[in-house]
């Protein structure tokens, strides 16, 4: 059965044959984009920034609940984002690193539909829009 939603877009079959012949073992992508170098230093930059997302956004989160000062109603729409931003940081990054560090996409049909899904979801979320009059 084919699944079609692999890097490149190359036609390979789940069972591993397709008209471009086996596909490679270990990962789901018919063949690597980058040199192996290249998946290194996107791996660094995902972890990098995925390390700093999770640590500034949970600052924030941890400096809201500790002071009540800053409990205002603009706070609040930073910790709004700031609470979206840090799922995007856990959740939006997680599968691209994993496949970073494995030279090719690795997961199946539904590792992309979450990886695509939590994406759009916590990002957009973490990018709201006030859509009210009186601003």
């Amino acid at each position: 059965m084919y699944s079609g939603n692999r890097s490149g877009g190359q036609g390979f079959w789940e069972d591993g044959a397709g008209a471009e012949g086996a596909a490679p073992t270990g990962t789901r992508s018919p063949a690597p984009i980058f040199s192996p170098k290249a998946y290194e230093r996107l791996a660094l930059v995902l972890g990098g920034l995925a390390l700093l997302g999770v640590g500034g956004n949970l600052l924030v989160l941890l400096l809201y609940s500790k002071f009540p000062r800053l409990r205002t109603p603009t706070h609040l729409f930073l910790v709004n984002l700031s609470l979206g931003d840090l799922l995007v940081s856990l959740f939006g990054v997680t599968f691209t690193f994993a496949s970073c560090l494995r030279n090719g996409w690795v997961w199946d049909a539904v590792g992309c539909a979450w990886d695509g899904f939590s994406g759009s979801l916590f990002e957009k979320s973490s990018s709201h829009k006030c859509t009210c009059d009186a601003w």
